[in-house]
This record gives C-alpha cells, structure tokens and sequence, in this order.
C-alpha cells in the first residue's frame, strides 16, 4: 500500500513539461547478461541509473559518470601510480523528446548514434511489480530480437532502460525472448537532478546505427582495428588477438 501510495505521489508532482532540465525520478536498475547461451552460470551483472521527466531522461552507470567527470573514487595500482579505474560498463542513453542518442563502445573508442524508435505491441498479461499494477508488452528491434517489456501506468513516464522507452508508462522490466538478457528496476524515488548526457570528451558521432554496426562487426573480426592497432598478447607475449576475435563472435547479447 505506501508504494501504491508513493507511485500516487509521485506521479502528483510530474508537470507536463520539466524546466532545466531537471529530473522528477531517479530509477536504478540491475542488468543481467549470459554471454554463452549455452552456458547459463556466466552472468554479467551490471548496475545504472535513469534519471528522467515527461520529455527528457539519460540512463548510466554511476561508476562511469564518476570515471568521465574526473571524480571517480576507485583506483587501480601501476607502475605510473594510482588511477582511476576503468568503469565496468561505460554505455549510456540520452533522451531528448521522441529522440533516442545511444553511446556503446567499440574497443577503446564510444561511437554515439541515434536509435530508431520501438514499435510495441500491448499483450494481455498483467502482474505487480514492486507495488505497481504493470503489463506486458512485446516488440521486434530494427536488428530483427524480440524483447518483452512489463511497464506501469501507475507511473506516466514514458520511459525505462537503455532504449526501452515509448509506452504509456515506466518499464519496470525487460528481457529478451530467449532471456538471455534481463533488466529490473531495483529502485524508484524521486530526483531533481540534472538531465544531461555522459560527456565522454572524444565519442565518435555517427551519421547512422548503420555506422556502428559496421564498426562493431569490423572490430569483432579484427580486435586490433579500434584499439590503436595494438594486437591482444597475453603475459608471455602470445598474440591472442584471434583468440579474441572467436570470443566476441559468440557475444550475442547486444542490446540492439
């Protein structure tokens, strides 16, 4: 009952448009991801956080906000001295009206490109996540996966993990058909912070997906190519660098 009482409430305090760019509701998210389907016991685990209003949201994770504004707390020890920790994941989504900006990694470099919109398809399900009545919805990506979505209308945002967005509702939940990737909201309060995309300082803007696609196929058929055309070696001085290539390959977990 309080949170059927505090979704009430927060949903009170949601003007129709948010002024400077700030935040009615922070939601944190957890992220799991099987890399080998065939292999269920290998989960990466992953945490973010979105920040959002009616119009406008970013979704990141906290470590890489910290690493790329320069105040990151964790470091790691090298012959150089201590410095800051690379982040575990450093993706991000920046949101901006019906406009989607996704920013991924391909090797060292972050390439940024817009997101076509989902289309969704209402199913008859129904359960309480969390308090909230929610339903469940399916839709097909431009890259042909098929994800389900269980969203509340008990929270009028339009918004939710990654490129999950476009229903009447918050997404509390996402996976994929074959669950090999799974995302929940872990905490909902409210948040005034500033809406603002991660500022990686050197990201690679892209014309099209079409152009990150591309990039990511050729890294994945040659790891060298986006990391300064350095090959991969092991702690002997092996080249692994096709060792790589045949791990990446198996990685179908992307969240197109």
């Amino acid at each position: 009952m309080k949170k059927i009482l505090f979704a009430a409430l927060l949903v009170s305090h949601i003007p129709a448009i948010s002024a400077q760019n700030k935040a009615v509701m922070e939601v944190n998210y957890e992220t799991k991801m099987i890399s080998d389907s065939l292999n269920r016991d290998k989960v990466n685990i992953y945490a973010s956080t979105l920040l959002c209003n009616n119009i406008e949201s970013a979704y990141f994770s906290r470590e890489a906000q910290a690493f790329y504004q320069g105040n990151s707390k964790e470091t790691i020890t090298t012959s150089a001295g201590a410095i800051p920790k690379y982040p575990k994941s450093v993706g991000s989504v920046y949101k901006t009206k019906e406009n989607v900006w996704v920013s991924l990694p391909v090797g060292k470099y972050i390439f940024t490109y817009e997101e076509p919109q989902l289309k969704w398809e209402i199913l008859n399900e129904t359960k309480d996540i969390k308090g909230f009545k929610s339903r469940l919805a399916k839709t097909t990506t431009d890259t042909g996966d098929t994800y389900f979505a269980w969203f509340t209308n008990d929270i009028t945002i339009p918004d939710g993990p990654f490129r999950f967005k476009g229903l009447s509702g918050l997404i509390l939940e996402v996976y994929n058909k074959n669950k090999t990737i799974e995302i929940y909201a872990t905490d909902i309060k409210k948040s005034n912070e500033l809406i603002e995309p991660l500022n990686y300082g050197n990201d690679v803007k892209t014309k099209s997906k079409q152009q990150f696609l591309e990039a990511r196929k050729n890294y994945i058929e040659n790891p060298s190519m986006y990391n300064g055309n350095l090959k991969v070696v092991d702690s002997n001085g092996n080249d692994r660098t096709k060792m790589m290539a045949e791990r990446l390959k198996k990685m179908n977990t992307f969240l197109d």
